[in-house]
């Protein structure tokens, strides 16, 4: 998901915390903030400290990446290839695997592009 904003930027953290069925308060202990400054992020303000902010993200699991380093569908069929191909050989692939090989094949791609 590309975030075009701090709306979108908190709406994803939202999101997330929601997924991972937390409350404001849970989430904002464990990421080291107060719950007013988790709802402010959670509801697109506009000047909240980069620190803070990129703490949250990385709490919650949400990794910032240039548009280069985005996953394409090209990218994805290439790591489906891969773990059909895996699961042939009796290595079944979880998701976990399959997002590694994902990123493998982005970082690839990306250092094809600087070349």
């Amino acid at each position: 998901m590309a975030i075009g904003g701090m709306q979108q930027l908190g709406a994803a953290v939202r999101a997330e915390r929601k997924r991972r069925r937390q409350s404001q308060a849970q989430l904002a202990a464990e990421a080291g903030v107060s719950r007013e400054w988790l709802s402010r992020l959670e509801n697109g303000a506009p000047r909240l400290e980069a620190d803070k902010v990129l703490h949250v993200l990385s709490v919650v699991g949400i990794s910032l990446v240039t548009a280069d380093e985005q996953v394409t569908q090209r990218d994805v069929a290439k790591a489906q290839q891969i773990a059909w191909t895996m699961s042939l050989e009796a290595q079944p692939v979880t998701d976990e695997g399959f997002q590694r090989i994902l990123r493998k094949i982005v970082a690839h791609r990306v250092r094809n592009q600087a070349a």
